[in-house]
């Protein structure tokens, strides 16, 4: 009986991710990033704006990165007073 002997191949591959961001639908990416749990993380945060950015959704993306990096409140029941102080001017006008 002849003994078998094993090999291994090792394979390296060099990924360019705007070569993926191109093949992939802006819903694709968004579902992708969910699944991962990426949420709340800069780097989901630009790869979704960049997503938007490309698909003619310039506002949207920059809307996102200004949120995510520049923000106007520093809490979200800072947001929430400004936000009914706005409606209630609007109200009144």
């Amino acid at each position: 009986m002849k003994k078998r002997t094993r090999s291994s191949i090792s394979v390296s591959v060099d990924i360019d991710m705007d070569e993926i961001l191109d093949a992939l639908t802006e819903e694709e990416i968004l579902d992708m990033a969910e699944n991962v749990g990426h949420s709340g993380h800069p780097r989901a945060v630009v790869s979704r704006a960049v997503a938007m950015i490309r698909t003619g959704r310039v506002t949207d993306g920059v809307t996102l990165l200004e949120r995510e990096f520049f923000p106007t409140w520093k809490s979200k029941a800072d947001c929430e007073v400004a936000y009914a102080q706005a409606m209630a001017l609007k109200v009144a006008a």
